[in-house]
């Protein structure tokens, strides 16, 4: 299978390959693809996982080994994720790599949020600052890739997370700069955590149950690095309706704010705009607001 894939349907041989390897014969159906990377539901039976495979040209942007990993490690802290079942590269398959779980069944936050009543979204945002809080029990021994444990400072590994995430151009180059302008700010980080740098609405699922709605899977592990405990909060702070005083409450209980936090927070937030590429109205303004806040 080539590196470069003409459409959704050129996926399904290797995973038609990957999933009978594993489970046997099951049913396959397409949740999503791109030109570098496909999800899809595996059903065999009354087992259903879900299998992401992607071009092994993709690394190290993704690196399906690298967020197995990061899962793991998560699961050991006690934050709700899908247990793994395999990942890696397939030997038979060198152009492509894989990871395989069982699939989280929930409800996205951003659906579950506006139907809860006072005393259920206090419940629901302690347990999202709860699984906040595992991750960043996860001590890692330096900043940077969870598979490249050289040591270095934050701001070396931010810089290098910049050349891994942001598009090359103007926009890489204006990362590159803020951090170097406010590099002072990131001079005593505290210790290297794991970081998982999209904690979004669509990656939070909520399942309801007798005692109400609870967190049941933080999806989506592919950004996850050895980072500051701030870079997740401070991208949350910035997204609609991730935080608020329900959050914050548990949240700084065990973390409270440290010296700087506010500027640090719009440079890791002004990080994710520039990353992010998409062409609003809204984005750019939010762009904007923060490099003038920020130059």
């Amino acid at each position: 299978m080539p590196d470069s894939h003409g459409g959704p349907e050129s996926w399904l041989p290797a995973a038609r390959t990957l999933a009978h390897r594993h489970v046997g014969h099951a049913e396959l159906d397409l949740l999503g693809s791109s030109a570098t990377h496909a999800v899809l539901l595996v059903r065999a039976g009354a087992t259903r996982l879900v299998l992401k495979i992607a071009a092994s040209s993709a690394r190290p942007g993704v690196d399906l080994a690298r967020s197995a990993a990061a899962q793991e490690l998560a699961r050991r802290a006690g934050v709700p994720v899908g247990t793994v079942v395999a990942a890696g590269v397939d030997t038979e398959l060198p152009t492509v790599q894989y990871l395989l779980q069982e699939e989280v069944q929930g409800i996205e936050w951003r659906t579950v949020r506006p139907h809860l009543r006072p005393a259920e979204h206090a419940r629901a945002a302690a347990e999202i600052a709860g699984a906040v809080l595992a991750l960043q029990s996860v001590v890692l021994p330096s900043f940077g890739a969870l598979d490249d444990p050289a040591p270095q400072s934050l701001v070396d590994a931010l810089h290098a997370r910049v050349g891994l995430r942001v598009p090359d151009g103007a926009r890489r180059r204006r990362a590159h700069d803020v951090l170097q302008r406010h590099a002072g700010l990131f001079t005593t980080p505290g210790r290297p955590t794991l970081t998982h740098d999209d904690l979004h609405h669509a990656n939070l699922l909520f399942r309801q149950g007798a005692g109400g709605w609870t967190l049941a899977g933080v999806l989506d592990w592919d950004k996850a690095w050895a980072g500051s405990a701030e870079s997740d909060v401070a991208r949350m702070a910035f997204w609609d309706d991730m935080t608020g005083p329900d959050f914050w409450s548990v949240y700084r209980a065990e973390m409270p704010a440290l010296d700087g936090w506010e500027q640090r927070a719009r440079v890791y937030q002004l990080l994710w705009c520039l990353e992010y590429d998409v062409d609003t109205a809204r984005h750019r303004q939010d762009t904007a607001t923060l490099v003038a806040r920020l130059t």
